[in-house]
């Protein structure tokens, strides 16, 4: 008898080992952190931005999570998102250009299937435009509120879909300031480690 629990525990162990060593977290609450992929819409708030570069335009970015502690983690993320207009009086093409840097605090509740997260932290944007009148390129401060989920579909498979919704804000310049804050909102792949 003493042989058979023997075995097991140590087949147990052996199996706990293996699951470290691939990265595969035994349970949603086990995760170290995640790496994303990250795919979205950013709408700028300004309304004189909004009459230059009309509509929302894509973001797509990467980021990288890991737990602190029982289901609080730090993110970092890192976006480009780029947008092409015409200049209000002229009509001459203008091209922006924004790349935030996202650092940030996160709670994710632990469920089996639906992980819900929320958040907030500070960013670091860098942006850039160019058209005939000039080019500028400038950074800005800013920090968010974000909300989301990850969905599991094993706890065996490493994979997971995100999608968040996320309320920035951020001003940009100093005589005419430009609120380049707003919403975004997107979706993406995680990979669990």
């Amino acid at each position: 008898m003493m042989r058979s629990t023997g075995r097991r525990t140590a087949a147990a162990a052996a199996l706990a080992a293996a699951s470290l060593a691939c990265g595969l977290p035994a349970t949603a609450s086990d995760r170290q952190g995640t790496f994303e992929f990250l795919y979205g819409r950013y709408d700028v708030a300004d309304a004189r931005f909004k009459a230059v570069y009309p509509g929302t335009g894509p973001a797509l970015g990467l980021a990288l999570t890991a737990s602190l502690f029982a289901n609080l983690g730090v993110s970092l993320e890192v976006k480009h998102l780029s947008r092409s207009g015409a200049l209000t009086y002229t009509k001459e093409a203008t091209s922006f250009r924004l790349i935030p840097i996202s650092l940030g605090l996160r709670y994710v509740y632990p469920g089996k299937i639906i992980q819900p997260f929320a958040g907030g932290g500070l960013d670091y944007n860098v942006y850039y435009e160019d058209n005939p009148i000039g080019t500028t390129v400038n950074a800005a401060r800013g920090g968010h509120l974000e909300a989301g989920l990850y969905l599991r579909f094993s706890p065996e498979i490493p994979v997971l879909l995100v999608g968040k919704a996320r309320r920035v804000w951020m001003k940009a310049g100093a005589e005419r300031a430009v609120d380049l804050g707003g919403w975004e909102y997107g979706g993406g792949l995680a990979i669990a480690f």
